[in-house]
């Protein structure tokens, strides 16, 4: 998947350890640990949905190398050397991290037009996705305030 905003852009939201822990299965989260949130949710990303494969060593040829780095793909091996691991496909995780993506370059001034184009949506897509996520917003808001009385 090349889609124009990739995950490594993804992450650097401040809503994203609280997607984690909702939306991201244990199965990941043990995979966050392991490897850091950036590599794992590339790996979700890449191989979601099938059984990933882990070499017995690091190779730098390996396509995992490339993308998520020599220190992540080290680790990934040491701990599941020879191993075929599954791969949830974690779907509603990955759109909830792209929709507070959206929603945070549109705080930052972009227009709907500007996010339509740049990720694949029609203007209607934005106008309701930034809606939905501002609603989201307002009830772990709400949720926060409540606690504190």
């Amino acid at each position: 998947m090349n889609a124009p905003h990739s995950i490594k852009q993804l992450t650097d939201h401040h809503t994203l350890k609280d997607l984690v822990e909702e939306l991201l299965p244990q199965s990941i989260q043990e995979l966050i640990d392991i490897v850091g949130i950036k590599a794992a949710l590339i790996i979700v990303e890449e191989r979601g949905g099938i059984r990933l494969p882990v070499p017995v060593e690091v190779n730098q040829g390996h396509w995992l190398y490339t993308a998520i780095g020599k220190e992540a793909f080290t680790a990934l091996v040491e701990y599941y050397a020879g191993e075929e691991i599954e791969i949830p496909r974690c779907s509603t995780a990955m759109r909830a991290i792209k929709d507070h993506h959206i929603a945070a370059a549109a705080n930052q001034g972009a227009s709907n037009a500007e996010l339509a184009r740049e990720f694949g949506y029609t203007e209607r897509g934005i106008r309701k996705l930034r809606r939905r996520v501002e609603k989201h917003q307002k009830q772990a808001f709400d949720k926060n305030q409540h606690q504190l009385f």
